[in-house]
């Protein structure tokens, strides 16, 4: 019985440790985010309505601000020209939350996989094979997602190209 006991106790704590790690992570990548509008695209935007100026912030922690003010009367072309500036940077700005969380995941996951009664069964090696594959599929799904993203974000750069000069 005394195996058994430690066998679940060194469970809830691998499952405590993974927790707090996870826990850690997020919010730790959350606060920087947070305090510093930081993603992977480098941009963020604010509109303010009642004076209908568009500012673009460019730059990862260091970031330079362009405003454009929207003079056309016409409401569908202030959607358009304010579409094709927010969306990519929504998309992008989304695609980092939930990576900040998936990958929090991952690493409290492998923690919990090496801190965990698992590690005395026979197939450990194939249980840590099989959970590095799968995060490496993740990582490649997360790459080509942002090979997509980086090229409507290569028009805003343009835009704010076109702003400066």
């Amino acid at each position: 019985m005394g195996g058994v006991f430690t066998i679940e106790k060194l469970s809830s704590k691998s499952l405590s440790l993974s927790l707090f790690i996870y826990c850690a992570l997020a919010g730790i990548l959350l606060l920087f985010i947070a305090a510093t509008d930081f993603n992977l695209t480098g941009y963020t935007y604010d509109f303010d309505k009642e004076t209908m100026v568009l500012t673009i912030k460019e730059g990862y922690l260091k970031k330079k601000s362009y405003d454009v003010e929207i003079r056309e009367v016409e409401s569908k072309q202030i959607l358009y020209s304010i579409r094709d500036v927010m969306y990519p940077i929504n998309r992008a700005q989304s695609l980092w939350k939930t990576d900040i969380y998936i990958i929090s995941l991952f690493i409290a996951g492998i923690s919990g996989l090496f801190y965990s009664s698992l590690r005395q069964v026979k197939n450990f090696k194939r249980y840590v094979t099989v959970y590095i594959l799968i995060f490496a599929l993740l990582i490649s799904w997360e790459i080509k997602a942002y090979q997509n993203l980086f090229e409507d974000i290569r028009r805003l750069s343009d835009y704010t190209n076109s702003l400066r000069g």
